[in-house]
């Protein structure tokens, strides 16, 4: 699967992973603000963006596999790896199958537990009607819960126009797919890699409780707590959490 993606910058490599249901513009701001210092590199997971659609179900597992075999081709051994929400997921499965390719994760508003069978259901229902009904049915579901209460109203017309852009078939294939994931907990203990853990303070969705455990489950978490921001504080909080993203990488980059 050949992915859609920016690259930028030298030095040690960053890959940064979107969220569902978004596309790698919504790193954006982070690819300005790492690349003086790093490598950024920046995939279209596959179903969004200018990524191909697998019409059906795409599990975390080949999500996180076309992202292997993207750096491959682009021969970089090593890198650090931060992922939003899904993309959070999809670093969780790349870091636990190659454990010694990574010095550093970055875990955002994103869980580690497995979904319950209620989950299981109305992610499959969901994906159905957005197949069905289009992207409307999921943009007015992640309203519920998307943004903080002082997200300016730039943030949401941006978002809202990336989810609106989705391939239909590829958001319902992930939706699938992370109906599918499984328990991320023991295989995060059992890693050796630094670890940031972010999340907004007005996510109801990856909420304290869910960050509580996240960072437990972990060796070496470094946890930054965005105040008043929703689900995606890369982007409601731009300048906090670059601040705290570039201090994190900058301690752990290797050598």
């Amino acid at each position: 699967m050949r992915l859609a993606y920016d690259d930028a910058g030298t030095g040690h490599c960053v890959v940064l992973i979107h969220g569902h249901p978004f596309d790698r513009t919504m790193w954006e701001p982070q690819l300005a603000a790492l690349s003086d210092r790093f490598r950024v590199l920046v995939p279209d997971l596959r179903g969004f963006g200018e990524s191909p659609v697998t019409p059906g179900c795409v599990t975390m597992r080949e999500c996180s596999a076309d992202i292997e075999e993207l750096l491959d081709d682009l021969g970089i051994q090593t890198a650090a790896v931060v992922g939003l929400s899904m993309g959070g997921l999809v670093t969780m499965e790349m870091a636990a199958a190659q454990p010694d390719r990574y010095w550093a994760i970055g875990l955002v508003a994103t869980t580690m537990q497995p979904p319950t069978a209620d989950e299981r259901v109305t992610r499959r229902q969901r994906a159905d009607a957005v197949e069905r009904d289009g992207m409307g049915v999921l943009v007015e579901y992640m309203h519920t819960g998307l943004y903080g209460p002082a997200c300016p109203a730039a943030v949401r017309a941006r978002v809202d126009a990336i989810m609106a852009a989705a391939p239909p078939a590829g958001a319902a294939a992930a939706l699938r797919g992370r109906a599918e994931r499984p328990d991320y907990r023991p295989l995060l203990a059992r890693l050796d890699i630094p670890a940031l853990v972010c999340a907004g303070s007005a996510d109801p969705w990856s909420n304290a409780a869910v960050t509580a455990e996240i960072a437990g489950c972990l060796q070496h978490p470094s946890v930054v707590l965005v105040e008043g921001a929703g689900h995606l504080p890369n982007l409601e909080a731009e300048r906090e959490f670059n601040d705290a993203l570039s201090a994190f990488l900058v301690a752990h980059a290797p050598g």
